[in-house]
């Protein structure tokens, strides 16, 4: 064997833990994000809603672009991207609005350490989604796939996932504020394929079932600026207890690897400002979170509405 060949196989054998990790990982956070994005734009503190008056327009195209971060302290992962949602939806009954989204983006995934990788990451994807306002209640739904390719120096990862949640949320005001409590259930399989070696030998990445279930609340205060701009400041906090198979485990011919890229808990804020005005609405939202294990995540939304 070439001393060329052997030390691609020897990088291979330490490496193969570090791209599931990573690539794992980053498919779990552009999912959620997705599904994040689905939900705030239907929610009752987004523009669609004005206290208990809805104001449903009977379509609305729209348009939000994301960047993110994360971090693990504890495996020396770095993730970050960025990405682009294009969506529309449409009343069909007075009560129910069906839309569909298309998504794309890429990143940089990073593992430092003894095995250090880097992976430039490329994904697409779509979901449908759909909500159902009654007289106190608000319901979201959405299901959602994504394909991701991640190309390492040697070779392909691919993987995707298929995504389904629902959320259920109210509302009050209290205290000049706008009060929108919400519990939410989400599933998530991720699937990983497997890859073949420069040796012909194939990597078995194994496939996560994960579900989640964020409860929270989104406080906002409304006021009307200069030239009839509507403007709503809101903080939404979160906690997201996470069960499943939240390990990606690794095999080959001769060994086993085993390591997490989700935490059984997590906490999550945002804080965002939304502005409409006729026919418009223009939002900027930044969030973080953080897990137990040294996880930190980071993104920055910014979107565009338009109504008719």
């Amino acid at each position: 064997m070439k001393l060329s060949q052997l030390s691609a196989l020897l990088l291979l054998a330490v490496s193969a833990p570090s791209m599931a990790l990573v690539t794992t990982a980053n498919r779990y956070d552009v999912s959620n994000i997705n599904q994040d994005i689905i939900e705030s734009r239907l929610s009752m503190s987004g523009p669609l809603f004005n206290g208990w008056n809805v104001q449903y327009k009977q379509g609305d195209p729209w348009l939000e672009g994301f960047g993110y971060t994360h971090r693990i302290s504890h495996e020396d992962m770095r993730n970050k991207g960025a990405g682009l949602i294009l969506g529309y939806d449409h009343v069909i009954a007075d009560s129910f609005r069906l839309g569909l989204s298309i998504n794309g983006g890429a990143g940089k995934l990073k593992r430092t350490g003894e095995d250090e990788e880097k992976l430039d990451s490329h994904w697409g994807g779509a979901n449908l989604y759909s909500t159902w306002k009654g007289q106190r209640v608000n319901v979201i739904a959405n299901l959602g796939y994504l394909y991701s390719k991640d190309k390492p120096d040697f070779s392909h990862v691919k993987g995707s996932s298929i995504n389904a949640g629902i959320r259920f949320e109210t509302s009050f005001v209290a205290g000049g504020i706008s009060w929108v409590p919400y519990y939410s259930v989400r599933f998530t399989h991720l699937k990983n394929d497997n890859y073949t070696d420069i040796e012909g030998d194939t990597i078995h990445l194994g496939d996560q079932n994960i579900w989640q279930f964020p409860v929270g609340v989104n406080a906002g205060y409304e006021f009307t600026c200069g030239g009839g701009w509507r403007t709503r400041t809101m903080l939404d906090l979160a906690v997201i207890p996470t069960a499943g198979k939240r390990k990606v485990n690794v095999s080959t011919e001769d060994d086993f690897y085993s390591t997490r890229f989700a935490d059984s808990i997590s906490f999550r804020g945002k804080f965002g400002i939304e502005t409409t005005k006729g026919q418009h609405a223009f939002g900027l939202t930044y969030g973080a979170g953080a897990a137990p294990h040294g996880s930190f995540k980071q993104d920055l939304m910014v979107n565009y509405q338009f109504m008719y």
